[in-house]
């Protein structure tokens, strides 16, 4: 189970609506405690995709409207803040403009590369017609093959 402070939940809501027509990227800074992540912050991060960094050759037919890239150094930015908060790194969101708040195989394939397990959540915020909609989480099954529905408080 994810629990999100009223401020972080609305500080994605934020993030996603001043991003449409783009996906936005952030990652989420909390704590784990019996089981539970509880998100305290989060960290707002810049979509840097580009056709460059695409990971099949069709990812050129593809714009910042249904694909995010975080860079590395603000994934270090981020643990350096939570850090300094006493925090951890407990997960990552994005949006998903004029689309369900539904992991697409494009998450599926990035979410491989974060690692993390069972124990690091995706959220997901739909934004349609620049309005937030709903927010889901989901976890990467152990064997990276497809997602599973996490409880989000």
């Amino acid at each position: 189970m994810i629990i999100l402070s009223a401020t972080a939940r609305q500080a994605i809501e934020q993030h996603a609506t001043a991003s449409f027509p783009h996906e936005c990227v952030g990652l989420l800074l909390g704590t784990l405690e019996a089981g539970h992540k509880h998100v305290a912050a989060i960290y707002r991060a810049q979509n840097t995709w580009t056709a460059e960094v695409g990971l099949t050759s069709a990812e050129h037919d593809h714009s910042l409207a249904d694909r995010f890239y975080l860079d590395p150094r603000d994934y270090m930015k981020a643990d350096r803040q939570a850090r300094a908060q006493g925090l951890d790194i407990v997960g990552c969101y994005h949006s998903h403009p004029d689309h369900p708040a539904i992991p697409s195989e494009r998450d599926r394939v990035g979410a491989q590369g974060v690692g993390g397990g069972t124990s690091f959540s995706f959220l997901i915020q739909s934004v349609r017609a620049g309005q937030p909609a709903e927010l889901t989480s989901w976890l990467l099954s152990e064997d990276g093959e497809r997602f599973i529905s996490e409880e989000l408080q």
